[in-house]
């Protein structure tokens, strides 16, 4: 074109290096700018791709890294749940200790060890509680899988339709299993021998005995006690005790007497008559005396001469028995001698035979001592019979050591029996000694394998059901499926091809757990307490290789989430080096391109002047 501006070579060929001087003078700028020396796909696409990957990779891990952080707590929350369950476990251990130390069988004893009985059971409960509390972010790593089992209820209530039987249930099971439950007995009622004979050296009896048979709507398994009260030679009183009744017999209490007073003296052709008077309190084996001329005339005052509750009815008894006496003896040297009606119905009198003008006197004594032996006999609604012979030359010899309280352990022919099925038997009798299986009042527990049955029986009628050998047949299934949702799964690298699962452990008290039972029968026997001891004991192994798994798990999570944090900088370095910008080096390079470019522009300004110096020519 003819407007066309025409360049020169040397023009063109400078202008075209200060252009590519001027394109990489920004690049560097651009770079020192940003920092990088690969800001796009277009400043290196090998480099910038392979950059990505690796932030892309740094990013995942960072994110897995939160979990194994959560993880790391999770594990935490479940190892203190541990450490706090062992604690109690160790508390329940005190108390065990304490009930050895109290195995008595006194009133007391019982009483200590059923008190930690029922502690034992509180902090059984805070065992499960406090496992329940110890999850963290929806999972629990000591509340196990969730397996359960129970006694189906149809046979519960078959079970608790037994005459005396209520509250049928199994507990810490350990897999389903069928128990047969059977009551069976005479209810025939006696007493330990070993107690019989010590209260008999102890309160000064003999003949002590404990019979009859248990009532069928009163009945109990109480046992029998026997006090003694009283000072030596004075009244003395004995309280026998079966649950709540109470019978109070007082005895030898040394003021029954019998006494005579002159009423007419004799005289010549007058008859002497004196009169004999019976009083105080009279009791059986009492004996009344007496004496004329030196010749005694005794009666003894039987169970009729007693049966009278009024004092005076009792009095006027001996009073016409002992003139009996006297009156068939009247005769031989007491020929002529009258016994006769007194004063009063406690009172007679006795007139001597009289002779034609003599004087008819006699001498008289009159004498009353306690019964050298009582017979005593009591009986309780519950069907129980408790008879004894108090001696009182026995009672007499102990003095105040007499005094005191004996216990006497009932025995009563009724006995519950479990049987699961592998034929194994649990027996519980009324006819075992204390500390041996025996049966009682409320709870009873009987201990298998695979659960423990309890029941509690009703000892008012447990009669009914033993005389009718009343049976029944508990069962137990599982209720609850296993599962995982309690346990934790933790990812360690972005393609999930590397992780941990830690597996929920169980350290409630359940028999998929610890096992550990509510206490059985109150620790009545020491074969309970030993129960609870050995499953205490299991329970602190359990804990132990649970809290074990649970730091195994918690260094491995913590070792990986320290290589994820470590690798993160690997990446993230690796990633630099491949778009980060040498800044020394762009620099020196900007400084270099920048002399060039000066320089460009001083060649392109030469290149220019051979057109300029032309215009000099005009």
């Amino acid at each position: 074109m003819s407007d066309a501006v025409q360049l020169s070579s040397s023009m063109r060929t400078n202008l075209l290096l200060l252009q590519q001087t001027n394109t990489a003078t920004s690049k560097l700028e651009n770079q020192l700018a940003t920092g990088n020396k690969v800001n796009s796909a277009l400043d290196g696409p090998t480099a910038f791709f392979a950059a990505q990957s690796l932030n892309q990779r740094a990013s995942d891990l960072s994110t897995l890294k939160d979990g194994m952080s959560q993880a790391v707590s999770t594990i935490k929350a479940g190892s203190q749940g541990i450490t706090s369950i062992q604690s109690l476990v160790t508390q329940a251990q005190g108390l065990l200790t304490t009930a050895y130390a109290n195995l008595g069988t006194d009133a007391g004893a019982v009483a200590t060890r059923k008190s930690l009985a029922d502690q034992f059971n509180g902090i059984k409960d805070q065992i499960d509680k406090l496992a329940g509390d110890s999850g963290y972010s929806g999972k629990n790593l000591v509340a196990g899988n969730g397996q359960s089992f129970a006694a189906t209820s149809t046979t519960i209530a078959t079970a608790n339709s037994i005459t005396s039987i209520s509250n049928a249930r199994v507990t810490n099971i350990t897999g389903a299993d069928t128990y047969s439950v059977k009551i069976s007995g005479t209810g025939d009622i006696s007493g330990a021998a070993g107690d019989i004979a010590n209260a008999e050296t102890a309160r000064g009896v003999f003949g002590l005995k404990i019979s009859g048979k248990l009532s069928s709507t009163s009945g109990n398994f109480s046992d029998i006690s026997i006090q003694t009260r009283g000072s030596v030679g004075q009244q003395r009183s004995v309280v026998v005790t079966e649950g709540d009744e109470s019978r109070t017999i007082s005895f030898f209490d040394n003021t029954q007497s019998a006494t005579n007073t002159l009423q007419t003296a004799g005289s010549s052709g007058t008859p002497q008559i004196s009169q004999v008077s019976i009083t105080g309190n009279i009791e059986q084996g009492d004996t009344f005396t007496a004496t004329i001329n030196g010749t005694s005339f005794t009666y003894t005052a039987s169970a009729g001469d007693v049966s009278a509750a009024d004092t005076a009815t009792r009095q006027q008894n001996i009073a016409t028995n002992l003139k009996a006496v006297i009156s068939s003896s009247l005769h031989g040297a007491f020929s002529g001698f009258s016994v006769g009606a007194g004063g009063a119905n406690n009172q007679f009198t006795i007139t001597a035979g009289a002779t034609a003008g003599t004087a008819s006197s006699f001498s008289l004594g009159t004498s009353a001592s306690n019964a050298l032996t009582k017979d005593i006999s009591l009986s309780f609604s519950s069907g129980t019979v408790v008879s004894f012979t108090v001696d009182r030359a026995s009672l007499e010899a102990l003095g105040t050591a007499g005094n005191g309280t004996s216990t006497i352990e009932k025995n009563v022919d009724v006995s519950v029996t479990a049987t699961d099925l592998n034929g194994v038997s649990v027996t519980r009798s009324g006819t075992n000694e204390r500390g041996d299986s025996k049966l009682s009042d409320g709870e009873n527990a009987f201990s298998f394998s695979t659960g423990t049955v309890r029941l509690n029986v009703d000892a008012s009628n447990v009669r009914q059901a033993a005389s009718a050998n009343k049976a029944a047949n508990i069962s137990t299934a599982q209720t609850t499926a296993a599962g995982t949702s309690n346990d934790l799964s933790v990812q360690f690298n972005e393609n999930n091809s590397s992780g941990i699962t830690v597996a929920a452990t169980n350290v409630t008290t359940s028999g998929q757990g610890l096992a550990i039972d509510y206490a059985q029968n109150n620790f009545l026997d020491r074969a309970d307490i030993d129960k609870a001891q050995a499953q205490l004991t299991n329970a602190t192994n359990v804990l132990r290789s649970a809290s074990q798994t649970l730091a195994t798990n918690l260094n491995i999570i913590q070792t990986r989430s320290d290589f994820t944090n470590a690798f993160n900088n690997v990446l993230q370095d690796g990633a630099d080096n491949l778009t980060q910008v040498d800044q020394n080096e762009a620099g020196a390079q900007l400084l270099a391109l920048q002399t060039k470019q000066s320089l460009g522009v001083t060649t392109l300004s030469l290149a220019n002047q051979a057109q300029q110096s032309i215009l000099k020519l005009f």
